[in-house]
């Protein structure tokens, strides 16, 4: 049920985690909520992204709302 919002973060490391919560925050003091998960969300349907770890979905997304 909730495999695509969990994948990867069994083999979650230090890094991955910080990079997350760095992200996370950005995107909140930034007011990019809304633009993040749309990005997510069109990512999600993507086959390009289909095995990538979450914390590279969220930097990737970053990187485009910010353009």
């Amino acid at each position: 049920m909730y495999g695509h919002i969990m994948n990867g973060l069994n083999k979650m490391t230090k890094q991955s985690e910080d990079a997350m919560y760095r992200i996370y925050h950005e995107v909140e003091n930034k007011r990019l909520r809304r633009k993040f998960d749309k990005q997510l969300k069109k990512m999600g349907t993507q086959e390009k992204h289909k095995h990538k770890e979450i914390y590279e979905l969220w930097e990737y997304a970053l990187k485009r709302v910010q353009e």
